[in-house]
């Protein structure tokens, strides 16, 4: 079961690897719902033991996935949708306990429209008595730790939990933009683009963190290795090019993957690509982001 580290940060997409291979794996739990009359999308994977942290590489406990295609899109009725399904999962994790003490985070970079979503969600959110918000920047932008800075914040103002919401990276070009991740396990800011900082969650705060996330970047190499299927396809069709589509077919996905990164690095390393229309989906997705934690604070 060991895997070639395909660029994610989603657990669903995770899971969706095995599940290729017809694995089943041990710890891990997944549930699928649909509201909205099916446009919305829920999908819940919990795991459970140390056996299911080993295989998904992830910490133990809830990842809720809601994929719905209406979040491309400016349409009120939709927005009000996907929210409304957003803050009810979130009220979920946060388990409604009154008078807590919120700290909510925008991680990322606001210079850089495709890591913007952290900080642009943080301009809406609806500061009180005792909920709070802050946008602390990247460590090219302050020279700090991101978890640094927090873990002084938390010490100061002691809060009861922390919301952060961060921009992810996606293995499907489909889910980008798409598809919001939450989760009661905190968050390793940039570790889907393989820029890893320090965690931030229980563990290393001591109090709860919940991680709120939507792929906006797709590592390029999944791009062609997408496109790789589509041309054994073509291949498929062709008699002239049987000993190709033969030698390409007898590559599983990690092997191709594996491939396609060795040939794209020497041009320029690790390339991520996002849709050309980002500065509008980042915009669309700050008020829904922004309103669903609200509306699940107050």
């Amino acid at each position: 079961m060991t895997k070639i580290n395909m660029r994610t940060d989603l657990a669903l997409e995770t899971r969706e690897q095995y599940k290729q291979d017809n694995v089943e794996i041990s710890g891990v739990i997944l549930e699928e719902n649909k509201v909205d009359g099916g446009d919305i999308k829920i999908t819940t994977v919990i795991i459970e033991n140390e056996h299911g942290e080993k295989a998904m590489k992830k910490p133990k406990g809830n990842y809720v996935t809601i994929e719905a295609m209406g979040l491309r899109e400016i349409d009120d009725a939709k927005r009000y949708s996907i929210t409304k399904t957003l803050k009810e999962e979130l009220k979920k994790l946060i388990k409604n306990d009154s008078g807590k003490r919120v700290l909510v985070v925008g991680l990322g970079n606001r210079d850089a429209t495709p890591d913007a979503l952290g900080p642009r969600v943080i301009k809406e959110i609806e500061i009180g008595s005792s909920i709070y918000a802050i946008a602390p920047g990247v460590m090219a932008q302050t020279g700090m730790e991101t978890a640094e800075y927090i873990h002084a914040l938390v010490k100061e103002m002691s809060p009861d939990l922390i919301i952060a919401v961060d921009a992810l990276a996606a293995r499907k070009v489909n889910r980008l933009n798409t598809t919001i991740q939450i989760s009661d396990t905190g968050i390793c800011p940039g570790s889907g683009v393989g820029n890893h900082r320090k965690e931030i969650s229980k563990r290393t705060l001591g109090i709860p963190v919940i991680s709120i996330g939507v792929p906006t970047v797709v590592d390029a190499a999944t791009i062609v290795n997408d496109a790789m299927d589509k041309l054994i396809e073509v291949l498929s069709a062709s008699a002239a090019f049987e000993s190709l589509k033969s030698s390409m077919e007898n590559m599983d996905m990690y092997e191709k993957y594996q491939l396609i990164k060795e040939i794209l690095e020497p041009a320029g390393g690790d390339m991520y690509v996002t849709p050309k229309d980002i500065d509008e989906n980042v915009k669309n997705l700050s008020i829904i982001l922004s309103d669903a934690i609200n509306m699940a604070l107050n």
